[in-house]
């Protein structure tokens, strides 16, 4: 009687026990970058960047960055940007996992979906910050970020993503059917849960 007592009453132990539960698939996240890379381009935009390390024991600390931006031609809406990220599984990239296109929006995707690095450009650059009403365009010319600046990675746009490790690429070009991009980067990133 008592093992019967003892299973039966388990049920009952467990639903007084208060957790969070551990989300497997996909919900409210942490995006951070382990590497950042340009790949082959035209180089019409180029940026050479360092990202600080993540530590996850504190996993609302920003990562810092340093940059030089290298702009031959004004940086505006006139472009079409894309974006693919290949999530890591069974030990290999499995490309394409998912995948972004943003018709002739190049300066305001940055603005709208990842506002805090729009506002590291912008501070760089000079351009304002506060007018989401004026024009989104980055002036030509060479500049350098001496001191580590720190910048938060969240995409208000995009507020649920699946969990995991996921090479991100993204490009710019003139056209979609441009052969060779003006600009490419990729970064080794992962997503995970928020705490």
């Amino acid at each position: 009687m008592l093992p019967l007592a003892a299973f039966l009453l388990a049920p009952v132990f467990l639903s007084l026990v208060q957790s969070k539960t551990i989300q497997s698939f996909a919900g409210p996240y942490i995006a951070f970058s382990h590497l950042y890379n340009p790949c082959p381009s035209q180089e019409t935009f180029l940026i050479q960047a360092k990202i600080s390390h993540f530590n996850p024991s504190r996993p609302y600390d920003l990562q810092t960055v340093f940059a030089n931006m290298s702009l031959k031609e004004d940086f505006s809406d006139g472009y079409w940007a894309s974006a693919t990220m290949a999530v890591r599984s069974n030990n290999q990239w499995k490309e394409n996992a998912i995948v972004f296109n943003f018709p002739r929006k190049g300066c305001s995707v940055i603005r709208e979906h990842f506002p805090d690095m729009y506002r590291f450009f912008a501070e760089a650059t000079g351009t304002p910050v506060a007018d989401k009403t004026a024009p989104c365009v980055f002036r030509k010319g060479n500049y350098v970020m001496t001191e580590p600046r720190p910048v938060n990675a969240t995409f208000p746009s995009f507020p649920v993503l699946p969990y995991g490790r996921y090479k991100y690429r993204g490009t710019l070009r003139r056209t979609s059917t441009s052969p060779v991009p003006l600009a490419c980067l990729e970064m080794d990133c992962e997503i995970i849960p928020k705490p």
